[in-house]
């Protein structure tokens, strides 16, 4: 069974998701909408367009960015398993803000804008996850803006995108110390994230190996001195 075709039975349901819910609300969450799959790199929300839709992501990682008139990306945030997409446009009842596109093959469940508000009407907890959700969104805004305007220093604008990444990603190594997480972005993504070139990225990531700071291992990046990373940004 998809991990979201059924709210009731549904694996993904957490403390920080938007579809934790009493019992006796999953039913009507579940009836929601219309259940979509999507392969990696498809686009879901497109900036400029109506929010006539809101979308549940169950499975999957999605990436939003938000683009400039030269056509310059800045990468906002990582959707994951949980997460709302286009809910502040679709309360605002305005445009699509930023564009999600997927990383890897990812599970959503599309509701209508009038039924999910709806939804929030009658069950006031998830009226109180939706808040939660908007809040969410609002500090990455606000992450995102720190680092470009007031980090100090390219070195500084990387670390803090991979401390971040690691704070919600991380895994176990044989070193305690260290945090390994999986980076499905590209060098030019990560910059877009940082506010970085695709060149100063790469630049950064081998001076961060030599200084055994940090490693890309494939997909997967390695944190060996967190605490050294962190005083880059701090």
């Amino acid at each position: 069974m998809p991990v979201g075709s059924n709210c009731i039975a549904c694996v993904v349901r957490g403390t920080d998701c938007f579809c934790s819910l009493p019992e006796d609300a999953l039913p009507a969450l579940s009836a929601l909408g219309t259940h979509l799959h999507f392969a990696a790199r498809e686009r879901i929300l497109h900036e400029g367009f109506a929010a006539d839709r809101i979308f549940v992501l169950f499975h999957g990682r999605i990436k939003l960015t938000a683009s400039s008139s030269e056509g310059r990306l800045l990468l906002v945030r990582i959707a994951g398993p949980g997460d709302v997409l286009g809910l502040a446009d679709a309360i605002n009842h305005t445009k699509h803000k930023l564009t999600a596109e997927t990383l890897e093959p990812c599970e959503l469940k599309a509701v209508p804008r009038v039924d999910f508000l709806a939804f929030l009407d009658r069950v006031q907890p998830a009226s109180h996850n939706a808040v939660h959700a908007v809040a969410k969104d609002y500090d990455s805004a606000i992450l995102s803006a720190r680092r470009l305007a007031l980090s100090g220093n390219a070195a500084g604008k990387l670390a803090s995108v991979l401390i971040d990444w690691s704070r919600s990603l991380k895994s176990t190594t044989a070193d305690p110390t260290a945090i390994e997480f999986s980076m499905p972005l590209t060098h030019e993504e990560l910059g877009s994230m940082a506010g970085l070139s695709r060149e100063t990225v790469t630049r950064l990531l081998s001076k961060f190996r030599a200084e055994k700071l940090a490693e890309q291992v494939g997909e997967r990046i390695i944190l060996y001195q967190p605490a050294k990373l962190e005083a880059l940004y701090s």
